[in-house]
């Protein structure tokens, strides 16, 4: 991980259960678990993300981790879509797996948010 000025990063949050919490704690990036869905869904907002994981379908959701990551890159290879616009009132990232190594390596840093 490296410094960089805070107008060049941006704060993405993720909710995620036990499994991929330890992969990320262990290894400090995201990586599209075996038998799990190609595709990682970032909320825009903490808050947003919270509401999600405090759904009665997402018991197994454990953590909310944040991540702050190169602006660039993002808007590069996310796609900014509405995955529902209810719970993620401020809009929702999704990192295809064939772009996640290039996601990982502009990570700034990674938190243990909630």
């Amino acid at each position: 991980m490296f410094k960089v000025k805070p107008e060049d990063t941006i704060y993405l949050y993720r909710a995620v259960s036990d499994r991929e919490f330890y992969s990320i704690m262990q290894t400090s990036k995201f990586s599209c678990l075996q038998g799990g869905v190609g595709v990682k869904y970032f909320g825009k907002s903490f808050e947003d993300t919270l509401r999600f994981a405090d759904m009665v379908i997402n018991r197994n959701i454990v953590a909310i981790i944040e991540v702050e990551v190169l602006h660039d890159v993002v808007i590069k290879i996310g796609d900014f879509i509405s995955v529902d616009q209810f719970l993620f009132r401020h809009g929702t990232v999704e990192i295809w797996e064939a772009d996640l190594d290039e996601f990982n390596n502009a990570i700034v840093r990674i938190v243990h948010k909630f």
